[in-house]
This record gives structure tokens, C-alpha cells and sequence, in this order.
């Protein structure tokens, strides 16, 4: 009889708490759509569109926080 084998763990690796991103599914109108692509096209760094629209939210976040003092 055989020993059964022990799992290897398939998939990604397991991350901690801190690191895992959240998934949040968002509908654009095809206009903001168009200038979130814009923004992004224009950039050096290769960011890709979900990294500009994190980026824009920071941004959005902390005007908030600015106007409200």
C-alpha cells in the first residue's frame, strides 16, 4: 500500500493580512473611462489603468481630508 502525498500546495502563496488587496469591481461611464486612459497613456512608468485609478483615489482622499480643515 501506498503512502498518500502530501499536498504541494497549489496556487499562489498565501499573504499576509496587510499585504492582500481587496477586489472592488467599479462601472465607468465611457467619458471617465476615456480619461483615466488618457492619464495613464500619458505616464512614463507603464502604470497600468488599476494603479491609476488607486492612485486617484488616494489623491481624491486626501483633497477631502485637505478641505475639510
Amino acid at each position: 500500500m501506498r503512502k498518500p502525498k502530501k499536498s504541494t500546495g497549489r496556487g499562489r502563496p498565501v499573504k499576509d493580512a496587510g499585504e492582500r488587496l481587496v477586489q472592488v469591481a467599479v462601472r465607468f461611464p465611457p467619458a471617465l473611462l476615456a480619461e483615466v486612459d488618457a492619464i495613464r497613456d500619458g505616464r512614463k512608468d507603464g502604470a497600468d489603468r488599476s494603479a491609476v485609478v488607486r492612485e486617484l483615489v488616494v489623491a481624491g482622499i486626501e483633497a477631502r481630508g485637505r478641505a475639510r480643515k
